[in-house]
C-alpha cells in the first residue's frame, strides 16, 4: 500500500502542473460542480456495506450476494435519477456542459459499485499487496490517458479518465483475483445486522459528504465556476497528503483494529502508534507548504493559479489537525459504535455547512477563512470527545499523543517565520532545505518526550533491520 501511495504522490505532482497549464480553471470548475452530485450517489449507493464486510468477524457468500445485489440495486436506482435530473442541474448551475458530465458519471457509479464488493473481501483478506498493484496500474494508465486527452483536445474530460481506468480496473483484477461472482442471496439474522452496521455509517458518511461537498455548490453559485476552480485546487492540494496517507493506512488500520477488540490494551497501542507516525509523516511537510504557501501552489499548479495560494494557506492550517481527526473513525467503525458516529456527522456537518453560508459573502476566501475558524473552535474539541467517552482509547490517551506533535509544529512554525522573513521566494532546491529544516527542528522536539522518543527508535530499528535483511538477501543470490 506505501509503495502505491508513492506512485500515487509522485504522479500527482507531475500531472496536476501539466493539467493546470493546459486547462482553464473553468474546467476544474465544471468537474468540481459535479464531483459533489456524483459522488453523492457513489457514496449512498454502497450505504456502508463494504465497511460491514471488513468489520464482520465472519461471513458467508450467501451474506456477501445479499449486500451486493442490494447495493446494485440502489446503483441502478440512483443512476436513472441523475440521467433524469441532469438537464434540471445544468439549468439551475448555469452550466450546459454538466449534462454529458453527470451522464458519464452516472455510468461510473455502477461500475464502481460492481466492483466495491471484490474489492472489500480482498481487504478482509488482508491482500494489501494485490491491492497496490491494482491501484499502481490504475494511477499510472489514467494518469497517461489523462494528460494525453489534454494535451491534443485542451478538454475538461481528462479530468474523469482517471477515475474512470480505476473504476473498471477495479472491476475486472479484483473480480478475479477475488475469485467471487454475485449468486444467490442469502437474507438472515447476520446480513439485516450488517444492513443495520451499513446503515449507521452510511448516516454518518452522507452528512459528511454534504459538509464536505456544500462549499462547492455554493460557491459555483454564488460565484460561478472560475471562483471555484480556484478554491477546488486549493482545497485539494491541502487534501493532497493527507489523503495519500490516511486512506491507505485505513483500508489496513480497520480491518486490524477490528481483530483487536478482544485485546484492549494492543488495540490502543497499535492506533497510537500508527497515528504517530502519521502526524510525525504529514504534518511537518503541510506546515511548511502553509506557510511557503504562494511558492508551494506556484511549483504544484503554475502561476495562473496564484489567486488560490491564501485559500490553500488557510485550509492546510484546518488539515494540520485533520491528520490526527480523520483516524478517529477508525475508532467507531472498528468499534461498531454507529450512534456516536452519527452523531458526530450530524454536529460537524451542520457546523461546517454554517460556517460556509457565514464567509460565503466574501468569496472563496471568506469560506475557508470561516471554516477554519469553527473546525477549531467547535468540531476539533467536539470529535475528540466523542472518541474518548468510550471504547478502548480516551480523552487522556489523545491529549497525551497529540499534545507533543503540537509542540513540535509550534516550534517548527516560529523557526519558518524567521526564516520566511530572510528567504521570501526560496527556489525549488532552497525549499527542499527549509522542509527538511521543518523536520529536522519536529523531530528534535518529539524526541524530547520519552514515548515519542521510544516510538522513533522502535522504527528505526526495524528500517535498519530491514536493510540489513535486504542486503542479505541479495548477497545470497551473487
Amino acid at each position: 500500500m506505501g509503495a502505491a501511495q508513492a506512485c500515487r504522490l509522485i504522479i500527482t505532482f507531475i500531472t496536476a502542473p501539466i493539467l493546470g497549464r493546459l486547462l482553464h480553471p473553468s474546467d476544474f470548475g465544471l468537474i468540481a460542480t459535479s464531483a459533489p452530485i456524483i459522488g453523492f450517489v457513489t457514496m449512498i449507493q454502497n450505504l456502508g456495506l463494504t465497511q460491514a464486510i471488513i468489520q464482520r468477524r465472519t461471513i458467508t457468500k450467501g451474506q456477501t450476494n445479499t449486500l451486493f445485489w442490494l447495493s446494485l440495486l440502489l446503483s441502478l436506482t440512483f443512476a436513472t435519477g441523475l440521467f433524469v435530473l441532469a438537464p434540471s442541474l445544468a439549468r439551475y448551475f448555469q452550466e450546459p456542459r454538466l449534462i454529458a458530465v453527470i451522464w458519464v458519471g452516472a455510468a461510473l457509479t455502477v461500475v464502481s459499485v460492481i466492483g466495491e464488493q471484490p474489492m472489500a473481501l480482498l481487504t478482509r483478506n488482508l491482500r494489501f499487496r494485490l491491492l497496490a498493484v491494482i491501484d499502481i496500474i490504475g494511477i499510472i494508465v489514467g494518469a497517461a490517458l489523462g494528460v494525453a486527452i489534454a494535451w491534443y483536445t485542451r478538454s475538461y474530460w481528462a479530468l474523469l479518465v482517471p477515475l474512470a481506468c480505476t473504476r473498471f480496473l477495479n472491476l475486472i483484477v479484483a473480480a478475479f483475483a477475488a475469485r467471487w461472482f454475485p449468486g444467490r442471496p442469502v437474507w438472515d439474522e447476520a446480513a439485516r445486522q450488517m444492513i443495520g452496521f451499513g446503515a449507521g455509517l452510511s448516516m454518518f458518511n452522507i452528512l459528511n459528504f454534504l459538509a464536505r461537498s456544500a462549499d462547492n455548490l455554493m460557491i459555483a453559485k454564488a460565484h460561478g465556476s472560475v471562483a471555484l476552480g480556484f478554491y477546488d485546487r486549493a482545497y485539494r492540494l491541502m487534501l493532497l497528503p493527507l489523503t495519500q496517507a490516511t486512506w491507505p493506512l485505513s483500508r489496513i488500520m480497520t480491518p486490524i483494529l477490528s481483530r483487536l477488540q478482544g485485546d484492549p490494551e494492543e488495540y490502543r497501542i497499535t492506533y497510537i502508534s500508527s497515528v504517530s507516525l502519521l502526524m510525525l509523516a504529514v504534518q511537518p511537510g503541510l506546515l511548511c507548504a502553509v506557510i511557503y504557501s504562494d511558492a508551494t501552489v506556484a511549483l504544484l499548479l503554475g502561476s495562473k493559479w496564484a489567486e488560490a495560494a491564501p485559500m490553500f494557506a488557510c485550509l492546510g492550517f484546518a488539515g494540520l489537525h485533520q491528520t490526527f481527526t480523520s483516524t478517529t473513525g477508525w475508532l467507531f467503525i472498528s468499534q461498531g459504535r454507529m450512534r456516536d458516529l452519527s452523531i458526530v456527522g450530524l454536529v460537524s456537518s451542520t457546523s461546517t455547512i454554517a460556517s460556509f453560508a457565514v464567509g460565503l459573502p466574501w468569496g472563496p476566501l471568506g469560506v475557508a477563512v470561516s471554516y477554519v475558524i469553527s473546525d477549531y473552535a467547535l468540531r476539533l474539541p467536539f470529535i475528540w470527545y466523542m472518541t474518548g467517552r468510550a471504547g478502548y482509547v480516551g480523552v487522556g490517551d489523545i491529549y497525551r499523543t497529540v499534545g507533543p506533535h503540537a509542540c513540535g509544529l509550534l516550534m517548527s512554525a516560529s523557526a519558518l517565520v524567521l526564516i520566511k522573513a530572510s528567504l521570501h521566494a526560496p527556489s525549488l532546491i532552497e525549499l527542499g532545505g527549509i522542509l527538511a529544516v521543518t523536520y529536522a527542528i519536529n523531530s528534535a522536539i518529539l524526541i524530547m518526550f520519552r514515548s515519542k522518543r521510544r516510538l522513533i527508535l522502535q522504527v528505526l530499528k526495524v528500517a535498519c533491520r530491514s536493510v540489513m535483511l535486504h542486503r542479505t538477501s541479495r548477497k545470497g543470490r551473487f
